[in-house]
């Protein structure tokens, strides 16, 4: 590998990778968890404890320091059926082909609730709102999905949420 070209892995080993880790590091903490597969998946990993309650979570990996959630391009309402947590996973690889890994556990709630300041942000910066402005659930969604981009949050909006494992465990385990 050129030691001018950052090392870079592929998107769609990527996010299989990231979901491979996220169930690993579950199976670690004593949870059964499985990867799903196929294109019309609705959720990347089930992860369920010994009294067989289980939870979906959504998993995306990034390389950068952003992950792209899509959320309120996915989310109308918070009532429509969605994911109870998400692992964004950061993958860096240095030139000698090292791996390193950060792992950020949100449940769904969380999630929204950066996502909506991330976006209101933008919005603001852009002119799309005032400042002093409320911004539904709904609102995110329409605004979202007029042609205002692609959801995402960066890796300082979801720092405090590293190794938070304990969410799902204690999901799973209820």
């Amino acid at each position: 590998m050129s030691e001018h070209k950052k090392a870079r892995i592929d998107k769609y080993h990527l996010s299989l990778a990231g979901e491979y880790r996220a169930a690993s590091e579950l199976l670690k903490r004593g949870l059964n968890a499985t990867v799903t597969f196929g294109n019309a998946k609705s959720a990347d990993v089930i992860a369920y404890g010994s009294n067989r309650k289980a939870v979906v979570i959504e998993v995306k990996t990034s390389q950068q320091k952003k992950f792209v959630t899509q959320f309120y391009n996915k989310y109308e309402t918070p009532e429509q059926e969605h994911p109870d947590f998400w692992i964004l996973v950061q993958v860096k690889v240095d030139l000698e082909g090292t791996f390193a890994e950060k792992f950020f556990v949100l449940s769904h709630e969380e999630l929204a609730v950066i996502q909506a300041e991330r976006n209101r942000t933008y919005r603001i910066r852009c002119g799309d709102v005032k400042e002093d402005q409320h911004l539904s659930f709904e609102d995110h969604y329409r605004l979202t999905n007029e042609g205002h981009g692609v959801d995402n949050v960066l890796l300082t909006d979801v720092e405090e949420h590293e190794d938070r494992w304990g969410k799902i465990v204690d999901a799973c385990n209820a």
